[in-house]
């Protein structure tokens, strides 16, 4: 439907500096659906999945499974670099995400931006960095798990007074929460104690525990399409299952888990259903702000 099936097909606006600091992990790609006569266009910001390791990999961000997908079905696709936990450590990571937001909200009308339905996905650890949004788009100030005390909005860039809110989010094969390996058998990945400077889970729970996005989870968080691997040998499936389980708990509305059979990746099949929950919310959100608009109009 519409699905040129290459990224080279649509029209790009590369290496946007959404902070301003000229810093490589500070640059983005935009990507637009072909002209449909609309003037805006819902987003989907898709990161990368690089155990957190690399600033430089917005050109591979899965361009021709989940990119593709989201160009064809009219989104505008963003595709940022984040900092490396060489480059700063946590929470730069959720800043730099963040930072991506206020610059797309910052410039919509110059990117024609519909700012009512920006959603975020990501492979791996930018899965783990996707799910964080979701669960922390109500989190504007210090959050304080035990001893440990971080700003998790940041304020990056020259569009801080601006909203970081997301409206779904979409993980694929995500480490979403560093401290529970208690499920299946996964690697042990040291990019997790690197992120927050050197130390275990064990040694410092309470640091671990803000970058878990099970940590934050409450009703008013947004809707997460969780898409993992029963062949995953990296991280394991049942991650995203507790996730999506606690999400339910919760009270998070809409959420959805897609089991699947192949390994840690993004199982392209998938991405007509990813498609498919994000023009949901989309429209139950549009349709609630239509009915509120009425509603006023009567008072």
């Amino acid at each position: 439907s519409g699905n040129s099936g290459s990224i080279g097909n649509y029209q790009k606006k590369g290496d946007i500096d959404y902070v301003g600091d000229n810093h490589v992990g500070h640059k983005m790609d935009v990507y637009f659906p072909k002209d449909d006569g609309k003037a805006t266009h819902p987003v989907l910001i898709h990161i990368y999945g690089s155990a957190w390791g690399s600033n430089n990999s917005k050109g591979s961000a899965d361009l021709g499974t989940v990119g593709t997908a989201a160009l064809g079905a009219g989104y505008i696709l963003v595709t940022p670099n984040h900092r490396t936990y060489n480059d700063a450590l946590y929470p730069a990571q959720i800043n730099d995400i963040k930072a991506v937001v206020h610059y797309l909200r910052g410039n919509a009308e110059e990117l024609g931006v519909d700012t009512s339905f920006i959603a975020v996905s990501g492979f791996s650890s930018g899965g783990h960095l996707a799910s964080l949004m979701g669960v922390t788009r109500n989190v504007k100030d210090n959050y304080t798990y035990g001893s440990a005390t971080m700003n998790i909005e940041g304020d990056l860039g020259r569009y801080t007074n601006e909203s970081s809110w997301v409206d779904a989010v979409c993980d694929w094969s995500g480490p979403v929460d560093c401290r529970d390996k208690g499920c299946g058998n996964p690697i042990q990945m040291a990019p997790e104690k690197d992120m927050v400077g050197g130390c275990n889970d064990q040694q410092c729970p309470d640091k671990h525990a803000l970058l878990g996005a099970n940590t934050f989870i409450d009703e008013t968080d947004a809707p997460v399409f969780v898409a993992h691997g029963s062949a995953d040998n990296i991280v394991p499936q049942c991650e995203g299952k507790i996730f999506y389980d606690n999400l339910v708990a919760g009270h998070v509305q809409d959420c959805e888990y897609h089991p699947h059979g192949g390994g840690h990746g993004v199982e392209g099949n998938l991405t007509g259903d990813m498609i498919t929950f994000l023009n949901k919310i989309k429209e139950k959100k549009a349709a609630a702000i239509a009915a509120h608009s009425s509603s006023e109009g009567e008072e």
